[in-house]
Protein backbone atom coordinates (compact mmCIF):
# COMPACT_ATOMS: atom_id res chain seq x y z
CA UNK A 1 0.00 0.00 0.00
CA UNK A 2 1.00 3.72 -1.17
CA UNK A 3 1.38 5.52 2.01
CA UNK A 4 1.83 8.90 1.84
CA UNK A 5 4.92 10.53 3.38
CA UNK A 6 2.61 12.90 4.81
CA UNK A 7 1.16 10.67 7.09
CA UNK A 8 4.33 8.93 8.49
CA UNK A 9 6.44 11.93 8.92
CA UNK A 10 4.05 14.04 11.30
CA UNK A 11 3.32 10.13 12.89
CA UNK A 12 7.04 10.38 13.50
CA UNK A 13 6.16 13.47 15.21
CA UNK A 14 3.60 12.52 17.41
CA UNK A 15 1.52 14.96 14.83
CA UNK A 16 -1.21 11.90 13.36
CA UNK A 17 -4.53 12.11 15.33
CA UNK A 18 -6.95 9.48 13.44
CA UNK A 19 -10.50 9.55 13.51
CA UNK A 20 -12.75 6.98 13.82
CA UNK A 21 -15.79 6.34 12.21
CA UNK A 22 -18.71 3.84 12.22
CA UNK A 23 -17.11 1.23 9.45
CA UNK A 24 -13.91 0.46 12.17
CA UNK A 25 -16.45 -1.11 14.24
CA UNK A 26 -18.81 -2.94 11.76
CA UNK A 27 -15.46 -4.30 11.18
CA UNK A 28 -15.99 -6.15 14.54
CA UNK A 29 -17.93 -9.43 14.39
CA UNK A 30 -18.91 -12.24 17.55
CA UNK A 31 -21.31 -15.23 17.15
CA UNK A 32 -19.16 -17.08 14.88
CA UNK A 33 -19.60 -13.65 12.52
CA UNK A 34 -23.46 -13.47 13.08
CA UNK A 35 -22.73 -10.16 14.62
CA UNK A 36 -21.20 -7.08 14.04
CA UNK A 37 -21.18 -3.68 14.80
CA UNK A 38 -24.12 -2.05 13.23
CA UNK A 39 -24.20 0.76 10.34
CA UNK A 40 -26.04 4.08 10.77
CA UNK A 41 -28.69 2.93 8.55
CA UNK A 42 -29.36 -0.41 10.38
CA UNK A 43 -29.63 2.00 13.74
CA UNK A 44 -32.01 4.12 11.24
CA UNK A 45 -34.14 1.44 10.34
CA UNK A 46 -34.64 0.35 13.93
CA UNK A 47 -35.94 3.70 14.99
CA UNK A 48 -38.46 2.88 12.06
CA UNK A 49 -39.54 -0.11 12.99
CA UNK A 50 -40.31 0.50 16.93
CA UNK A 51 -42.47 3.52 15.52
CA UNK A 52 -44.07 0.22 14.04
CA UNK A 53 -42.88 1.89 10.35
CA UNK A 54 -40.83 0.23 7.43
CA UNK A 55 -38.03 2.01 7.44
CA UNK A 56 -38.16 2.49 3.09
CA UNK A 57 -41.30 4.33 3.76
CA UNK A 58 -39.88 6.84 5.80
CA UNK A 59 -37.10 7.29 3.90
CA UNK A 60 -39.58 7.96 1.08
CA UNK A 61 -40.83 11.06 3.10
CA UNK A 62 -37.59 12.18 4.75
CA UNK A 63 -33.61 11.89 5.24
CA UNK A 64 -32.25 9.69 8.10
CA UNK A 65 -31.47 12.49 10.86
CA UNK A 66 -35.68 13.72 9.99
CA UNK A 67 -36.30 10.16 11.02
CA UNK A 68 -34.38 10.10 14.23
CA UNK A 69 -35.72 13.88 14.77
CA UNK A 70 -39.12 12.17 14.32
CA UNK A 71 -38.26 9.13 16.56
CA UNK A 72 -37.15 11.76 18.97
CA UNK A 73 -40.01 13.59 18.68
CA UNK A 74 -42.71 10.74 19.12
CA UNK A 75 -40.71 8.97 22.44
CA UNK A 76 -39.08 12.44 23.87
CA UNK A 77 -35.84 11.10 24.10
CA UNK A 78 -33.51 8.27 22.58
CA UNK A 79 -33.51 5.66 25.63
CA UNK A 80 -35.33 3.34 23.76
CA UNK A 81 -33.02 3.35 20.50
CA UNK A 82 -29.60 4.09 23.14
CA UNK A 83 -30.68 0.69 25.21
CA UNK A 84 -30.73 -1.23 21.85
CA UNK A 85 -27.63 -0.22 20.32
CA UNK A 86 -25.73 -0.38 23.30
CA UNK A 87 -27.07 -4.08 23.40
CA UNK A 88 -26.01 -4.97 20.00
CA UNK A 89 -22.57 -3.50 20.96
CA UNK A 90 -21.35 -6.00 23.13
CA UNK A 91 -18.91 -8.27 21.59
CA UNK A 92 -17.02 -10.84 24.09
CA UNK A 93 -13.59 -9.47 24.64
CA UNK A 94 -11.55 -12.40 22.27
CA UNK A 95 -13.39 -11.02 19.20
CA UNK A 96 -12.25 -7.82 19.71
CA UNK A 97 -8.82 -8.49 20.60
CA UNK A 98 -8.66 -10.42 17.40
CA UNK A 99 -10.19 -6.95 15.21
CA UNK A 100 -6.92 -6.29 13.08
CA UNK A 101 -7.84 -2.56 12.81
CA UNK A 102 -8.48 -2.26 16.79
CA UNK A 103 -5.23 -3.96 17.44
CA UNK A 104 -3.32 -1.66 14.40
CA UNK A 105 -4.97 1.64 16.30
CA UNK A 106 -3.54 0.32 19.39
CA UNK A 107 -0.30 -0.02 18.07
CA UNK A 108 -0.04 3.81 17.31
CA UNK A 109 2.26 4.30 19.84
CA UNK A 110 2.99 7.96 18.89
CA UNK A 111 -0.42 9.05 18.58
CA UNK A 112 -1.37 10.32 22.03
CA UNK A 113 -5.09 11.52 21.01
CA UNK A 114 -7.86 9.51 18.73
CA UNK A 115 -11.06 10.80 17.92
CA UNK A 116 -14.03 8.63 17.02
CA UNK A 117 -18.01 9.44 16.24
CA UNK A 118 -18.70 5.78 17.73
CA UNK A 119 -21.04 5.55 20.84
CA UNK A 120 -19.41 1.96 21.23
CA UNK A 121 -16.34 1.63 23.91
CA UNK A 122 -14.33 -1.02 20.94
CA UNK A 123 -11.33 1.43 20.65
CA UNK A 124 -11.61 1.81 24.86
CA UNK A 125 -11.79 -1.84 25.20
CA UNK A 126 -9.17 -2.66 22.65
CA UNK A 127 -6.45 -0.57 23.99
CA UNK A 128 -6.87 -2.32 27.39
CA UNK A 129 -6.94 -6.21 25.51
CA UNK A 130 -3.61 -4.82 24.20
CA UNK A 131 -2.06 -3.60 27.30
CA UNK A 132 -2.29 0.19 25.91
CA UNK A 133 -2.96 2.35 28.68
CA UNK A 134 -6.19 4.57 27.70
CA UNK A 135 -8.33 7.36 29.07
CA UNK A 136 -11.91 8.53 28.05
CA UNK A 137 -12.93 12.11 27.14
CA UNK A 138 -16.74 12.12 26.93
CA UNK A 139 -17.76 15.36 28.14
CA UNK A 140 -16.46 18.79 29.28
CA UNK A 141 -15.65 17.77 33.07
CA UNK A 142 -13.21 15.35 31.68
CA UNK A 143 -11.00 17.78 29.47
CA UNK A 144 -7.97 18.87 32.20
CA UNK A 145 -8.63 15.95 34.48
CA UNK A 146 -5.35 15.13 35.18
CA UNK A 147 -6.07 12.63 38.43
CA UNK A 148 -5.46 9.47 35.43
CA UNK A 149 -2.59 7.75 37.02
CA UNK A 150 -0.62 7.34 33.84
CA UNK A 151 0.47 10.39 31.73
CA UNK A 152 1.64 8.37 28.84
CA UNK A 153 -2.09 7.18 28.28
CA UNK A 154 -3.91 7.74 25.07
CA UNK A 155 -6.86 9.90 25.14
CA UNK A 156 -10.15 8.54 23.64
CA UNK A 157 -12.31 11.77 22.22
CA UNK A 158 -15.72 10.72 21.97
CA UNK A 159 -16.36 13.36 19.69
CA UNK A 160 -20.62 12.49 19.80
CA UNK A 161 -20.33 11.56 23.07
CA UNK A 162 -21.24 7.50 23.96
CA UNK A 163 -23.74 5.62 25.85
CA UNK A 164 -22.05 6.28 29.13
CA UNK A 165 -23.02 9.81 28.79
CA UNK A 166 -26.15 9.56 26.81
CA UNK A 167 -27.71 13.46 26.96
CA UNK A 168 -24.76 14.82 24.75
CA UNK A 169 -25.20 11.64 22.07
CA UNK A 170 -25.21 13.25 18.63
CA UNK A 171 -27.70 11.46 16.90
CA UNK A 172 -30.97 13.70 15.90
CA UNK A 173 -31.09 16.29 12.98
CA UNK A 174 -31.49 19.18 15.32
CA UNK A 175 -27.98 17.55 16.88
CA UNK A 176 -26.24 17.84 13.94
CA UNK A 177 -27.77 21.42 13.30
CA UNK A 178 -26.27 22.70 16.85
CA UNK A 179 -22.77 21.12 16.34
CA UNK A 180 -22.31 22.65 12.26
CA UNK A 181 -22.23 26.11 14.59
CA UNK A 182 -19.15 24.34 15.96
CA UNK A 183 -18.83 26.23 19.17
CA UNK A 184 -19.16 23.27 21.72
CA UNK A 185 -16.46 22.38 24.17
CA UNK A 186 -15.77 19.22 21.84
CA UNK A 187 -15.16 21.67 18.87
CA UNK A 188 -13.13 23.92 20.98
CA UNK A 189 -11.10 21.06 22.28
CA UNK A 190 -10.43 19.67 18.01
CA UNK A 191 -9.76 22.73 17.25
CA UNK A 192 -6.56 23.22 19.66
CA UNK A 193 -5.84 19.46 18.59
CA UNK A 194 -5.75 20.10 15.43
CA UNK A 195 -2.90 23.06 15.44
CA UNK A 196 0.07 21.77 13.75
CA UNK A 197 -1.66 18.49 13.05
CA UNK A 198 -2.82 16.06 10.13
CA UNK A 199 -5.77 14.03 10.39
CA UNK A 200 -6.40 10.58 9.20
CA UNK A 201 -10.39 9.76 8.33
CA UNK A 202 -11.08 5.51 8.54
CA UNK A 203 -14.47 3.90 8.64
CA UNK A 204 -16.34 7.11 6.85
CA UNK A 205 -18.18 6.99 3.57
CA UNK A 206 -18.76 10.49 1.50
CA UNK A 207 -22.46 10.69 2.71
CA UNK A 208 -21.53 10.14 5.80
CA UNK A 209 -22.88 13.35 7.55
CA UNK A 210 -20.05 13.27 10.44
CA UNK A 211 -17.76 13.60 7.54
CA UNK A 212 -19.40 16.30 5.93
CA UNK A 213 -19.30 18.95 9.19
CA UNK A 214 -16.08 17.78 9.91
CA UNK A 215 -14.53 18.64 6.74
CA UNK A 216 -16.11 21.85 7.00
CA UNK A 217 -14.71 22.43 10.05
CA UNK A 218 -11.34 21.63 8.72
CA UNK A 219 -11.71 23.40 5.58
CA UNK A 220 -13.31 26.51 7.12
CA UNK A 221 -10.76 26.74 10.55
CA UNK A 222 -7.89 25.85 8.76
CA UNK A 223 -5.86 25.21 5.44
CA UNK A 224 -2.93 23.99 5.02
CA UNK A 225 -0.86 22.13 7.24
CA UNK A 226 1.80 24.52 8.17
CA UNK A 227 5.63 23.28 7.15
CA UNK A 228 4.32 20.54 4.67
CA UNK A 229 4.65 20.00 1.11
CA UNK A 230 1.57 18.60 0.79
CA UNK A 231 -0.39 21.22 2.21
CA UNK A 232 -2.88 19.13 3.25
CA UNK A 233 -4.61 18.52 7.05
CA UNK A 234 -6.82 15.35 6.40
CA UNK A 235 -6.81 12.32 4.45
CA UNK A 236 -9.08 9.67 4.30
CA UNK A 237 -9.98 6.01 3.08
CA UNK A 238 -12.01 5.14 0.34
CA UNK A 239 -12.89 1.70 -1.04
CA UNK A 240 -12.21 1.86 -4.89
CA UNK A 241 -12.68 5.47 -5.39
CA UNK A 242 -14.31 6.64 -8.10
CA UNK A 243 -13.31 9.74 -10.43
CA UNK A 244 -16.31 11.47 -8.25
CA UNK A 245 -14.95 10.85 -5.10
CA UNK A 246 -11.46 11.69 -6.15
CA UNK A 247 -12.33 15.03 -7.35
CA UNK A 248 -14.60 16.20 -4.76
CA UNK A 249 -12.16 15.37 -1.86
CA UNK A 250 -9.43 16.54 -3.93
CA UNK A 251 -11.71 20.10 -3.95
CA UNK A 252 -11.66 19.93 -0.57
CA UNK A 253 -8.03 19.27 -0.18
CA UNK A 254 -8.35 16.19 1.47
CA UNK A 255 -6.45 13.21 0.16
CA UNK A 256 -7.63 9.79 -0.64
CA UNK A 257 -6.22 6.73 -0.07
CA UNK A 258 -7.49 4.39 -1.98
CA UNK A 259 -8.59 0.71 -0.23
CA UNK A 260 -10.15 -2.93 -1.77
CA UNK A 261 -13.60 -2.52 -1.65
CA UNK A 262 -13.73 -6.07 -0.66
CA UNK A 263 -10.69 -6.14 1.52
CA UNK A 264 -11.04 -3.01 3.65
CA UNK A 265 -10.64 -4.04 6.89
CA UNK A 266 -7.53 -5.61 5.99
CA UNK A 267 -5.68 -2.62 4.06
CA UNK A 268 -6.99 -0.23 6.72
CA UNK A 269 -5.34 -2.22 9.34
CA UNK A 270 -2.31 -2.56 7.02
CA UNK A 271 -2.02 1.09 6.22
CA UNK A 272 -1.86 1.66 9.84
CA UNK A 273 0.48 -1.15 10.58
CA UNK A 274 2.78 0.82 7.75
CA UNK A 275 2.59 3.94 9.50
CA UNK A 276 3.34 2.34 12.81
CA UNK A 277 6.59 0.76 11.40
CA UNK A 278 7.98 3.85 9.69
Amino acid sequence: MNVPFELVHRYREGRLIPFVGAGASMAVTWDGGKKRGPSWRELVDEAARKLDFEPDLLRARGTDLQILEYFKSKRHDFAELQNWLFAEMRPPDECLRDSSIHKALAGLARCRVIYTTNYDDFIERAFKLHGRPARKIAIEAHMGDYSFNDSNACEIVKFHGDFSHPNVMVLSESHYERRLKLDTAMDYRLRADLLGRVVLFIGYSFRDWNVSYLFRMVNDQFHGLPESLAKRRAYITVPDPSDFELRLFDERNIGVIPVDGSNQTRDVAQLLEQIARN
